[in-house]
């Protein structure tokens, strides 16, 4: 395929530039970060993007408290309404599939998702004979008995969608993120080989370079890294290089790899529908690759795939958020190169697994028309909103329709990732802009005790400012989701030089140096309160005479000394930056037509597929 890079790109897939693409993404960010919000506060909420504004949605007794807190927020783009309604989040919904559903029913789940047009479950299609079936002759109780078609009609607020079942797993000097790897439990060539892609640089908890991927790349633990892809280009390989890593740390759906089986769901025992259930809680598809060849340098970019090669037009990861209904993503990967679509949904997705089961896993959906985001091979590869991290590709669906745009694509969620605790003390490596002293607090005289603003550009969630004096970090100050922060000035009077220095874990930026003189503010005079004899006329004096005022004996404000501002920005000592390079590697995509596939690319002889 054509190597076209990121302006190119966002330009044929979106019809946008690439600054309409990343200020579109702030809308997003922002219509998830209410959300959270709106949780906080014990308010379920979903949330979208639709025409550059955010789209929150509540329930009827919560829309007032709703709009006070989306105010206080300064979010005058996001718009509250009020739906009525019993089942309000994906969560639910799974819940209430697991208590009412029939056990043979799960295996034709695709995904349950979150979307614009409200809580979709997205299936195979028609159950057959299954459906007509009476539920109180399978189970007097009434639990685990309906088909999806029966649950959708009697769940408010839910529909049913015709899909493609379950998905099935796709395994396909500066390091940038999108590039192949080769794996196989032996460690070596194999004709089953996996060829997935890298997706996000990280850092470890120790502060060493570390990779994301995939989950279901690492074959449940099995699959060893014995190569990386050689290439210039997307779907091509030039020759071998030697393994990047290792695998540390890899989750496959549930907690050990665990999904739900495929095998006899129809005859369960009490006992065995509880265990079912407690293990097919929402999971998800996540892998650490460590143990970085020290000769590489791990840059906080992914590339775009651009003529010029993986470091040419790179995209430079500037934090990680989450996405909702309406956010556009474009995603890196070595078969598909750098392709961008539309998110249509979040929630539930359900990947084929290795041991005759499915896997749930947490995440995102969107459009995949063609296979032309997400295809064999790209498992692993980043996909981003604007320059945010949301996703690692998983999966895809090729629709059961002649046209392509049912085809779909689903993506990991890292700030699920992140807020469960999956890789605990990994973070994804991204830069952040240097703080900068907003233009009305640049001036050079500041009250004592007065307060400082300033701006961090694009900051993640979770950046934090350090206000160093003499090298020493005097306070910390929390930077906003707009990106504002706020600090104080000392009430001593005198110059107040200080360095500024945005950080968000082990990313962190340049320093910014300024300094303002601290001057208290001069008295107002005391005004004279005329007395009685002065305010009359004396008896001599003519009426229509008036008494010239004598010079003023208030005092005159003194001349403040001038002070400075200056704004500085400067390197931070060697080895204390973040990288600012690109890291991100695409995914390998590998499954039926009919199938939720997942990105991982297997090598096999004759025509023997995946599943």
């Amino acid at each position: 395929m054509p190597t076209e890079g990121l302006s190119e790109a966002v330009q044929r897939d979106l019809g946008k530039t690439v600054d309409e693409f990343k200020e579109d993404a702030k809308h997003s960010k922002q219509a998830a970060e209410i959300r959270e919000k709106l949780g906080v506060e014990g308010i379920k909420a979903t949330a979208t993007v639709e025409d550059g504004k955010a789209q929150i949605t509540v329930g009827e007794a919560d829309e007032d408290r709703a709009k006070e807190i989306v105010e206080s927020t300064a979010a005058t783009s996001a718009t509250v309404t009020a739906e009525v309604g019993t089942i309000t989040d994906v969560n639910d919904v799974y819940a209430e599939v697991l208590k009412n559903v029939k056990p043979t029913e799960l295996t034709r789940l695709t995904a349950i998702m979150n979307t614009s047009s409200g809580l979709q479950i997205i299936a195979d299609g028609s159950a057959g004979a299954e459906k007509q079936e009476s539920p109180a002759t399978q189970d007097p109780t009434g639990l685990m008995s309906l088909t999806l078609e029966e649950f959708v009609e009697e769940a408010d607020g839910v529909a049913l969608v015709e899909g493609s079942g379950p998905a099935k797993t796709s395994a396909g000097d500066d390091f940038y993120g999108g590039t192949g790897y080769f794996v196989d439990p032996s460690g070596m060539p194999s004709p089953n080989m996996v060829i997935c892609s890298t997706g996000f640089n990280a850092w470890s908890p120790s502060g060493e370079d570390a990779m994301l991927t995939a989950g279901h790349c690492a074959l449940d633990g099995a699959g060893k890294i014995f190569g990386t892809m050689v290439q210039s280009a997307p779907d091509t390989l030039e020759g071998f290089a030697p393994p990047v890593g290792s695998f540390g740390f890899s989750q496959f759906g549930g907690i050990n790899n665990s999904g739900i089986s495929h095998g006899q769901l129809d005859q369960l025992t009490p006992q065995e529908q509880d265990h079912l259930k407690e293990n097919t809680e929402p999971g998800t598809d996540i892998a650490v690759i460590e143990g970085i060849d020290r000769e590489l340098n791990l840059p906080p970019a992914v590339t775009t795939w651009s003529a010029g090669g993986p470091g040419e037009d790179a995209m430079t990861v500037t934090g990680v958020s989450k996405a909702v209904a309406g956010s556009e993503v474009c995603a890196s990967g070595r078969t598909t190169g750098w392709s961008c679509s539309k998110i249509f949904g979040e929630g539930l997705f359900f990947v084929a697994g290795y041991a005759n089961d499915q896997r749930p896993v947490w995440g995102y959906g969107a459009a995949n028309p063609g296979l032309s985001v997400v295809k064999d091979g790209d498992s692993g590869g980043p996909a981003l909103a604007g320059s945010s991290a949301v996703g690692i590709a998983s999966a895809y669906s090729a629709g059961l329709s002649d046209t392509d745009d049912d085809d779909l694509a689903f993506y990991t969620s890292l700030a699920d990732v992140q807020a469960k605790g999956y890789i605990q003390g990994y973070q994804v490596k991204f830069f952040i802009n240097a703080p900068e002293l907003d233009a009305a607090d640049s001036k050079p005289d500041v009250a004592p005790g007065a307060e400082i603003t300033g701006t961090v550009q694009d900051a993640s969630s979770g950046t934090e400012i350090n206000i160093i004096v003499d090298g020493k970090v005097i306070d910390t100050v929390d930077v906003d989701f707009e990106g504002v922060f706020t600090f104080t000035a000392p009430r001593e009077e005198g110059e107040f030089a200080f360095t500024l220095q945005a950080v968000n874990g082990l990313n962190i930026s340049e320093e910014t140096r300024a300094s303002v003189e601290v001057v208290a503010p001069e008295p107002s005079p005391t005004p004279v309160e005329p007395t009685q004899d002065s305010a009359a006329p004396s008896a001599s004096q003519d009426p229509g005479e008036t008494n010239e005022p004598a010079e003023s004996a208030s005092p005159t404000a003194s001349n403040a000394t001038q002070g400075s501002v200056e704004s500085i920005v400067e390197p931070a000592p060697e080895g204390s930056l973040a990288d600012t390079g690109t890291s991100s590697m695409p995914l390998v995509v590998a499954g039926g037509i009919l199938a939720l596939v997942g990105c991982a690319l297997l090598l096999r002889r004759g025509s023997r597929r995946h599943s």
